[in-house]
């Protein structure tokens, strides 16, 4: 389906040094997803086939998307245009990032799309629910709510949290956010007093014969149980919350609902492009610039 220039390149190349190179070419997939875009590449490529596809073109490559693009929303589209440039540009030397009719399509295909974005919890919000919930049946929600709106943190890192990842010091708690997504570590501290509090009793309830390091667990009328707390309990936490607050709509607070109310909430109180900057999360970054360059 592509050009045979890169067979010629390695036939050109010593074969100690041959080896070296599959080897590398092996590691360019992001290895926490590399299943997906494995996954996109074969997809194509089966296509491909079953057109007797023989040369990879920008028109064939259209044609795939414009088929695609009948049942597959733009952010799906994008989506797959990455991943596929990737494994095209390792495996056949293709690279269609040049391929300007395409990228005029997919830039098309956005313009009527709306995603979906999940409702922010507002200061206020926060205040009410730790101040008025009882901790006997919301404890674990509270200090949920409270290290994912300090950390601005996605669901899979308050689910991956482990129990040494949070310091728990006499005047404030730092939480270690271990590499994840943006394969970056991240450091923040908690240092409001009730906060505090309630984070300590959260972890004096913490079983003594739990075998694992997990630090969220279950918790079920004022005891946790050693059983951790799951990916998609954690990402209906915020839902939770704005039901406990009889806020509308509360379906519309997602797992990234953390995430986009500390965003959101630091950009209201003022904070600049230096402070976005400092951030080590570029992915936070790229939120929050947008916020504040409409204030």
């Amino acid at each position: 389906m592509g050009s045979n220039s890169d067979e010629i390149e390695m036939l050109c190349t010593p074969p100690e040094l041959r080896e070296i190179a599959k080897t590398a070419v092996t590691k360019l997939l992001p290895s926490k997803s590399k299943s997906k875009y494995e996954k996109e590449y074969d997809k194509f490529s089966t296509w491909c086939e079953s057109k007797n596809v023989t040369r990879i073109t920008e028109n064939i490559v259209l044609a795939y998307f414009e088929i695609m693009g009948q049942r597959k929303k733009a952010s799906t589209l994008w989506s797959s245009y990455s991943m596929l440039r990737t494994c095209l540009s390792i495996n056949k030397n293709v690279d269609i990032s040049k391929y300007l009719k395409l990228q005029a399509y997919l830039k098309r295909k956005s313009e009527n799309y709306e995603p979906k974005k999940s409702y922010v919890l507002e200061c206020e919000h926060i205040t009410q629910f730790i101040s008025d919930a009882d901790d006997i049946t919301f404890l674990a929600m509270k200090v949920i709510l409270i290290i994912g709106y300090c950390g601005a943190l996605r669901r899979d890192e308050l689910t991956k949290m482990a129990l040494n990842d949070v310091d728990l010091k006499p005047d404030m708690v730092i939480v270690t956010v271990p590499k994840t997504k943006t394969n970056i570590s991240r450091v923040f501290m908690i240092t409001e007093e009730t906060w505090i509090t309630l984070i300590r009793k959260y972890i004096e309830l913490r079983p003594s014969y739990t075998s694992h390091q997990r630090f969220f667990l279950t918790y079920r009328r004022g005891k946790c149980i050693p059983s951790p707390i799951g990916i998609n309990k954690i990402g209906e936490v915020p839902k939770n919350i704005a039901k406990f607050l009889k806020l509308p709509n509360p379906e519309k607070y997602t797992g990234h609902c953390f995430r986009r109310s500390s965003a959101s909430n630091l950009a209201n109180k003022g904070g600049d492009l230096l402070t976005i900057k400092n951030l080590q999360d570029g992915s936070l970054r790229r939120l929050l610039s947008p916020m504040l360059m409409l204030q």
